[in-house]
């Protein structure tokens, strides 16, 4: 239950915190214990506070001023307590975190921004701050993913009639706008003051405009479960947007940053990643059985220049069809000549896609320069792109949208079932 008076208790907060930080605190090894919050059974202390917002300056770049740290207080507290009910649901469903998830994921989070192996833990030991704040948020994010794997998807069932009606609307909204996403989510949480998050919202903006990578700030800010995975949307339908979120969208261009939305529970920041239309045919999408001829230019079998163009003119004016096409590869061709079964234009190289696009059945394409040799494909049959997605990819896009689901809701629950008290 938490304390009636939270406006007052987290002023208090921050005064101790701005007090250790800016003004030499006379007993560092007090702080260090003395409690912010307890949730249930576990402890938040002021030193989890402290170490959580200087992590998140170092990592977003804002200013460290007393302003900034009043902004991120309430964000921080919430968050630490949402971390506590993570890991307090996975003890409670007896699911286990190993050092090498922890492990793994510190390296997904390192790839996805760029940096080398071990550099960010460098980074947090020239700032001075320990690794324990950086790998206990990680350790809630990879407990929480696990509850929702083993556990909460078990109450995931998504039925055929399910999947066609999404097949259907697509075919009816084939060509209308979809958007390739990404979020950061900021609720005016209890206790914070609009104006803060705002500012907040507007000084990140304001790191990701200047190059600092989104999926590192959604990670440290976002309070949505998709911080997990650098604020990743998916592709959204234009017609699945909230009308604030679609507006803004409307007025940036892939690759750009919005400003913060004002939305019922706080502000968004949205990056726009990628547009295209809805269930639109892909040229490289479609699937092709080829046969093809390799004439080398190289090693042991390298064709002389006189023959290479006799060669080449007549695959170009004689052959006719797969058949003589193979038959002509066994003959004259060199290794790598022969038929290739069903494959998508886009798993081609990229040297031959573009031919392979436009080619009519049964023609002979025209010479194409690849490394060592000079290549003649020929579609033998094509299935064209129609632009849907199979039943199964379906099915795994309504998998994710409910257990995205039914994760809020849990979160949701644990909070108000929780025992939350906010005190000095």
């Amino acid at each position: 239950m938490q304390s009636l008076n939270l406006n007052i208790l987290l002023i208090k907060i921050l005064s101790f915190i701005l007090l250790f930080t800016h003004a030499g605190y006379s007993s560092a090894q007090q702080d260090n214990i003395r409690i912010a919050a307890v949730v249930n059974e576990d402890i938040i202390s002021l030193f989890d506070i402290q170490s959580r917002i200087k992590l998140y300056l170092t990592t977003s770049g804002i200013d460290d001023t007393v302003e900034v740290r009043q902004r991120l207080l309430p964000q921080v507290l919430n968050s630490l307590i949402e971390e506590k009910l993570k890991i307090q649901e996975a003890r409670d469903k007896k699911i286990e975190i190993t050092d090498k998830e922890i492990s793994n994921a510190v390296s997904i989070i390192e790839q996805n921004n760029g940096i080398k192996p071990g550099e960010f833990l460098q980074l947090l030991e020239k700032q001075g701050i320990s690794e324990v704040t950086f790998y206990d948020q990680i350790k809630a994010d990879v407990a929480w993913l696990k509850v929702v794997r083993e556990v909460l998807s078990r109450d995931i069932s998504i039925t055929e009639e399910e999947v066609n009606t999404v097949i259907e609307r697509l075919k009816s909204n084939q060509g209308s706008p979809e958007y390739l996403l990404a979020e950061i989510t900021l609720p005016v949480v209890l206790g914070a003051r609009d104006r803060d998050v705002y500012d907040l919202a507007i000084s990140l903006v304001e790191r990701a405009r200047e190059n600092i990578p989104f999926p590192a700030l959604a990670q440290q800010f976002s309070q949505s479960p998709t911080a997990a995975v650098g604020g990743d949307l998916g592709w959204i339908a234009e017609t699945d947007l909230e009308n604030e979120i679609k507006n803004a969208i409307r007025k940036i261009s892939p690759g750009q940053i919005s400003d913060p939305i004002r939305t019922l529970t706080g502000y968004s920041i949205i990056a726009l990643r990628d547009k295209r239309a809805i269930a639109e045919p892909s040229p490289l999408m479609a699937a092709v059985t080829l046969s093809q001829i390799y004439l080398p230019t190289t090693g042991a079998n390298k064709i002389g220049t006189d023959q290479l163009n006799q060669l080449s003119y007549r695959i170009q004016t004689e052959v006719k069809g797969c058949d003589q096409m193979k038959k002509w590869g066994d003959e004259i061709g060199g290794p790598g000549s022969g038929n290739i079964d069903l494959i998508r234009i886009g798993g081609l190289p990229a040297e031959i896609q573009s031919e392979a696009a436009n080619l009519e059945i049964g023609t002979p394409s025209t010479p194409i320069n690849v490394p060592g040799a000079i290549l003649f494909i020929m579609i033998c049959s094509k299935e064209e792109d129609d632009g849907l997605p199979s039943p199964n990819q379906v099915y795994s896009r309504l998998e994710n949208e409910k257990l995205d689901t039914i994760s809020k809701q849990r979160l949701r629950d644990l909070r108000r079932q929780a025992l939350i008290d906010i005190r000095l």
